[in-house]
């Protein structure tokens, strides 16, 4: 159930109840034809003298959520982390390299094994060209796949191929069985930025709020500087109005001159007023335009805001029991301590598995290759007995299996001609590990930590509830007070301006029972005013202000 209050009707009802008998016709023709000029309303004033913008609390809420800094600020750290962890996932990718290179190599020989013959100085030329492809997999493993290639050349005589090219295929992996298996640093680091982007979320939940807030508490200050400033100016217009019967009943000698200065001098402090109101709009308009606009260059600063709402009384429907089980169930704030709590837990696991021994499973399996240019030693008959007897030299010998080039060395590798294998299990026992120890005394007591966190969360929360429940029951009783001044002071007005016109009060009661009404009128705006405020605050402490405001929260991250 909700109940409007358009503040500036009724009071254009109430000033309607206070006129004169002879009709509000007569009395705004007869202030027409004197020296008075009752300034019009403020809004009437600013549509005709510049541009303005009409806008509701739903719209100022939007506007302010669009343009407003801090909010894009969370946006970027939501970008920063998502690239966080892209560059952790980063560690998958895999690590392709190739090495080119020749060497040459000259040793003076020191026997004639190395060299054989009268060769002093041992030469080997040397190019090669290997390639590698690294590969870290998820659970911790590493694949390693090589492939090398290379051509050797010498001076040696002892070397039956050269030059000779050599390639090898070779493909390892290793394996964690206890230590870093599956729980990897690098999965403990995405694990951690995800949550981080959890966290993020909830901030930027809590920062829309704390926004929302901020702009309905400006938007309502601006509407009470507004409806303010309007009362003073219909309190203007009742001492106008007081004014022109003094001035008539004075004609009629019925009233002593002196009075017409009276009411005059009334007429003057309460445009005093009402212009010093102005500046109190001035100042609710620009703060309000600070939330709504991030560049002071923004054309929001070149227009007049008009607020379109007027407060309104809502009835709470849950008791201060309901409402502490609801903020404790939806505040973003704890949700925050839970993540951390939950990250906590993911660094307890994993360095409570990084101190163990590591045990690793490797093992590999490739192929080898080797040709070249194949020599073999011809023997001649020196003495014609049929028997070859001396040497005749070197000549390549092209039927060999390994006489070819890298084409050749390339056919053998991939072909598994020649298999090489191996496993092994690797053992490692760390001693001592303090390094790891201390790193699980810090989980612990960060633990602790954010229990104690959580619990002064949650009892901040609860103070923060009661204040504004509280609070709440306390500007309804207020605003209800001030209606019954209102009301009093009006209908104390009303008798008191008949009791004036038989002749049985004075000017002075009379002007004062309308300061009394205006400022009655003033109190019970500031009222209802702080009743909406303390609606709002409440709203924030159950964290329901954003879906009060009709607002759907589109921030999302990408893992």
């Amino acid at each position: 159930m909700q109940v409007k209050f358009p503040v500036t009707t009724t009071i254009i009802l109430w000033v309607g109840l206070l006129l004169p008998s002879q009709g509000w016709a007569q009395d705004s023709q007869a202030l027409s034809q004197g020296d008075l000029v009752i300034p019009e309303s403020y809004i009437t004033r600013m549509r005709q003298e510049g541009p303005v913008l009409e806008i509701t609390l739903k719209e100022a809420v939007r506007l302010a959520l669009v343009n407003n800094l801090e909010i894009a600020i969370e946006n970027y750290n939501e970008d920063l982390n998502r690239e966080q962890i892209i560059k952790t996932r980063g560690f998958y990718d895999p690590t392709y390299s190739m090495s080119v290179g020749w060497t040459s190599s000259e040793s003076p020989t020191t026997s004639s094994l190395q060299a054989g013959g009268a060769i002093t100085v041992n030469n080997t030329d040397r190019f090669s060209f290997d390639h590698q492809l690294l590969q870290n997999v998820a659970g911790g493993g590493i694949l390693d796949i090589t492939f090398t290639n290379s051509r050797n050349d010498t001076n040696s005589r002892f070397s039956f191929i050269n030059p000779r090219f050599n390639s090898t295929f070779n493909v390892a992996f290793t394996q964690p069985l206890w230590r870093g298996f599956r729980e990897t640093n690098t999965e403990r680091q995405i694990e951690l930025y995800n949550l981080d982007s959890d966290i993020n979320e909830t901030q930027f939940e809590q920062r829309v709020s704390e926004i929302v807030q901020q702009v309905q508490n400006q938007y309502w200050e601006l509407v009470y500087a507004v409806e303010a400033n309007e009362t003073q100016r219909k309190s203007v217009q009742l001492a106008a109005i007081q004014h022109e019967n003094n001035r008539k009943r004075v004609e009629i000698g019925v009233m002593a001159p002196i009075e017409i200065t009276s009411s005059r001098a009334e007429i003057a402090r309460r445009e005093q007023e009402m212009i010093q109101s102005e500046v109190q709009i001035i100042t609710a308009q620009n703060a309000l335009k600070r939330l709504l606009a991030s560049d002071p260059g923004a054309g929001i600063w070149n227009v007049v805001l008009i607020p379109t709402d007027v407060p309104q009384i809502e009835d709470v429907q849950f008791s201060l029991e309901e409402s502490i089980r609801t903020a404790l169930g939806r505040r973003p704030e704890l949700e925050q301590i839970q993540l951390q709590m939950e990250q906590n837990e993911v660094d307890r696991s994993y360095y409570k598995k990084d101190g163990k021994p590591s045990v690793n499973l490797r093992g590999n399996f490739g192929s080898n290759s080797a040709t070249g240019q194949v020599f073999e030693t011809v023997l001649i008959d020196t003495d014609g007995d049929g028997i070859p007897d001396s040497s005749g030299g070197r000549a390549p010998n092209l039927d060999d299996p390994r006489f070819g080039n890298f084409s050749k060395t390339w056919k053998q590798v991939f072909s598994f001609d020649f298999i090489n294998w191996g496993v092994f299990l690797d053992l490692q026992i760390p001693l001592r590990n303090r390094s790891n120890e201390a790193d699980l005394a810090t989980v612990l007591i960060r633990e602790r930590q954010l229990l104690s966190t959580l619990k002064n969360q949650e009892q901040m929360i609860i103070v923060e509830v009661r204040n504004a429940y509280e609070s709440l029951a306390t500007r309804k009783k207020s605003l209800e007070a001030a209606n019954v001044a209102s009301y009093l002071s009006r209908e104390q007005l009303e008798g008191e301006t008949k009791r004036f016109e038989a002749g049985l009060s004075t000017n002075f009661e009379v002007l004062r029972l309308q300061r009394d009404l205006a400022q009655s009128q003033v109190s019970e705006l500031r009222a209802l005013v702080d009743y909406q405020l303390a609606v709002t605050a409440l709203q924030k402490a159950l964290f329901n202000i954003v879906e009060e405001s009709d607002i759907v929260l589109a921030k999302g991250s990408e893992n």
